[in-house]
């Protein structure tokens, strides 16, 4: 599927008149837990040339290029991409971690990850995942003591989600730092036993589809508990640089791209 992705990529670039800068898997697929019937997720960031910048109308921020259920390709405009690293957007901030790089223009992931690190907060990204947690696992453990944990079916899938998402918070507010994006990385900071738990778990679901439902361990749902209550915190905002930064690599890369 790889290959038939990179086919692809020159004929979207022709339809919509871009260059794309940056295509990566931003899915299951990266994140370290694909199912069986896992579809691929390809996300990219591209640029206009320069006149289209210079139009009285704005161009449009984003494309969504669909083959079928199991393949599709969004993107986003340069200028849209860094307005919301600008913002801390925990969805950008995978993208540029993404461990599967269909495409890129020369050192543009490292580039724009650099300005990440310079522009993020970690109260933003907290307040994200917290949030994503909630959303996709219908899970409200905050008042909940350590002994309480719940063994309510739910599905595999939104499980790892939800324990991705926690997983991602936690490490902001031990570490201070970005969260990477893949699984086996953010477990790190976890117990020995614990990261064998999860490794366990990810061998289990490698064979399930996304419709598979599980009830989850109480040691799981220890894990998670104690992740809700950790991540319930206030962080301090960082200070982070004006815009000129972000407005002279865009320049940059107008300058080197334009066609």
């Amino acid at each position: 599927m790889h290959n038939e992705i990179l086919k692809k990529l020159p004929q979207i670039e022709q339809e919509y008149q871009v260059k794309l800068l940056y295509v990566a898997e931003s899915g299951s697929r990266a994140w370290g837990f694909a199912s069986t019937d896992s579809d691929y997720d390809v996300r990219g960031i591209f640029i206009r040339p320069r006149n289209a910048y210079l139009s009285i109308d704005k161009p449009k921020e984003t494309f969504e290029w669909i083959e079928n259920s199991w393949f599709d390709v969004g993107a986003w405009d340069i200028t849209k991409a860094l307005h919301l690293l600008r913002k801390s957007n925990c969805i950008l901030l995978e993208w540029l971690q993404s461990p599967i790089v269909y495409q890129q223009y020369p050192n543009v992931q490292k580039e724009l990850f650099e300005l990440a690190t310079l522009y993020y907060q970690p109260k933003v990204i907290v307040h994200h995942y917290r949030g994503i947690a909630k959303v996709v696992s219908g899970y409200f453990p905050e008042d909940k003591t350590k002994n309480e944990a719940d063994a309510k079916p739910i599905k595999l899938k939104k499980w790892f989600y939800l324990l991705r998402s926690l997983m991602s918070a936690y490490w902001t507010v031990k570490t201070g730092d970005i969260p990477p994006m893949e699984l086996n990385k953010l477990i790190k900071i976890l117990s020995v036993e614990e990261q064998n738990v999860i490794h366990e778990l990810v061998e289990f679901k490698s064979d399930k589809d996304e419709h598979f439902t599980w009830v989850p361990t109480v040691a799981m749902q220890h894990l998670v508990i104690f992740l809700w209550q950790e991540t319930n915190v206030q962080l301090a905002k960082r200070t982070v640089p004006d815009n000129e930064i972000l407005n002279n690599w865009f320049r940059e890369k107008l300058d080197e791209t334009d066609y």
